[in-house]
C-alpha cells in the first residue's frame, strides 16, 4: 500500500469543527492552464490574457492554501490541457506548486492525463507534489486520513473507478478524482469515470473530491469546486475552492469560497432610438454597473432598429466601451430604421415596392407580420 505521511502540523491547536482539527485541505479543479479559448471565439490578445488569468489563479490557490493553513492542497484534474501547454507554463506549475509550502496531491484528469509525453512525466516535480500516474485507486495517507486517488492515463477512461472497489471500514477516508456525479450531469459535459453517490457512501468514503464539472456544487458526499475561473460564455455558476476539515471526532465540514476574478457575460443591448456612439457607450457603462461587470468578459450584441446616422462598427465600439472591462466584443444584430411613409411616396422601384407590400398588410397579424419582415429584408437590400 503506497502511503505518503504528513508529519508537520498533523494537529492544530486552534480548534475548529467539531474540536481540535486532525486535517484541513483545500481542494481546486478544472483550472485548464493553457487553453485555447479558441471554442469562445476568443483570440489573440484576449485569449492571451485569459490565459494568463489562469495562471494568476493557480497563485492565488497556493496563497489560500497558505491562509487556511491546509495540510495538504488537492487537485482534482485538468490542471493544464495537454493539447496546448506550453513547457513555460508546465515549469511555472512546478515552481508555483513548489514552493507552496505543503504538500500537493494531484489526480490528472481527462484534459491532462499522465501519457509519456506529459509534464507529469517528462519534468521532475518537487518532493511536496504527489502526481497519481496510477489507473487503480491507490491510498496517501495525510496524518490519520488517506485519500483514495487514481489519474487518467489517457484521455478516455470510461470506467466505473468504484464498481469493483472494497468497502474500507477502519479509518477515515476520502475520495480524490476527475469523474462524473451520473445523479448531477450538467447539460452539454461528456461525463468520465461514472460515480454515484451511493457508491461513494458504500465503499466507506467520508467525501468524494471531485474535478470535472466547472460549477461549484456539493452534496452530502460530493464536491465540485468547480474550475478557478469561468472558460466561457456558458459557465455562469460559482467558481470555488473547497476547504475541507476534519475534526478529531470524526466531524466533516466542507466550505466552497469563490475565487474567481472574472466573470464571462453575453449581454443584449436594444440601440433603438439612439443616434450616436456615445449613446451607446452610455448604454454599455449602465449595463456594467446595473449588472455589477467591472473587469468581466463581455460578448455584448446590439438588437433593434437604429437610425440611419449611427453607424455600428464592432471593433470601433470595442475599443470607444471597453473601459472597466476585461474584454468586450461587439456582435451587431440591429437594423437600420425604414420611414415606410417616405418611401411609399419615391417614384422609384423601391417605393413601388413598398406601397405594393403596404397593401398586403391589411390581413391577419400573421400576414402583417410576415410583411412588415419582408419589408424590412426588402429595405435592407436596397441598402447595400
Amino acid at each position: 500500500m503506497l502511503s505518503r505521511c504528513l508529519c508537520h502540523r498533523a494537529r492544530h491547536n486552534s480548534r475548529g469543527y467539531g474540536g481540535f482539527v486532525a486535517l484541513r485541505l483545500l481542494h481546486f479543479a478544472d483550472l485548464h492552464l493553457d487553453r485555447s479559448f479558441a471554442s469562445e471565439r476568443l483570440y489573440g490578445v484576449g485569449a492571451q490574457r485569459r490565459r494568463e488569468d489562469l495562471r494568476a489563479a493557480l497563485q492565488r490557490i497556493v496563497e489560500r492554501a497558505r491562509e487556511a493553513q491546509a495540510d495538504v492542497l488537492t487537485c482534482g484534474g485538468d490542471l493544464f490541457e495537454h493539447d496546448h501547454v506550453t513547457r513555460d507554463t508546465a515549469s511555472f506549475i512546478v515552481q508555483t506548486l513548489g514552493d507552496a509550502g505543503l504538500p500537493v496531491l494531484i489526480a490528472p484528469g481527462h484534459a491532462d492525463p499522465a501519457v509519456p509525453s506529459s509534464p507529469y512525466r517528462y519534468l521532475r516535480w518537487p518532493d511536496n507534489v504527489t502526481v497519481a500516474t496510477h489507473e487503480d485507486l491507490r491510498p496517501y495517507r495525510y496524518a490519520n486520513v488517506e485519500i483514495w486517488t487514481a489519474g487518467f492515463m489517457r484521455s478516455d477512461v470510461p470506467e466505473a473507478p468504484l464498481r469493483d472497489f472494497a468497502r474500507r471500514e477502519d479509518g477515515t477516508h476520502l475520495l480524490l478524482l476527475h469523474a462524473s456525479d451520473m445523479s448531477q450531469v450538467p447539460q452539454d459535459v461528456t461525463p468520465y469515470k461514472p460515480i454515484l453517490p451511493a457508491q461513494v457512501q458504500e465503499a466507506g468514503f467520508r467525501h468524494a473530491l471531485l474535478g470535472h464539472y466547472h460549477d461549484a456544487r456539493r452534496s452530502e458526499s460530493i464536491t465540485y469546486p468547480g474550475s478557478p475561473e469561468p472558460l466561457g460564455w456558458n459557465e455562469s455558476g460559482r467558481h470555488c475552492t473547497a476547504l475541507l476539515t476534519i475534526g478529531d471526532d470524526g466531524g466533516l465540514q466542507v466550505l466552497l469560497e469563490d475565487i474567481n476574478q472574472r466573470q464571462f457575460a453575453q449581454e443584449t443591448i436594444d440601440v433603438s432610438g439612439m443616434t450616436s456612439i456615445d449613446h451607446v457607450r452610455d448604454a454599455v457603462e449602465a449595463m456594467r454597473e446595473e449588472k455589477h461587470l467591472d473587469g468581466a468578459v463581455i460578448r455584448a450584441t446590439l438588437t433593434g432598429e437604429r437610425a440611419h446616422s449611427l453607424i455600428l462598427d464592432p471593433q470601433v465600439l470595442s475599443r470607444e466601451c471597453s473601459d472597466g472591462f476585461a474584454y468586450l466584443e461587439f456582435r451587431d444584430q440591429s437594423r437600420v430604421s425604414h420611414d415606410l411613409e417616405a418611401a411609399a411616396q419615391e417614384f422609384t422601384s423601391r417605393g413601388e415596392m413598398v406601397r405594393k407590400l403596404v397593401d398586403h398588410k391589411q390581413g391577419s397579424r400573421q400576414e402583417e407580420q410576415a410583411v412588415g419582415r419582408a419589408l424590412q429584408l426588402a429595405l435592407d437590400a436596397f441598402e447595400e
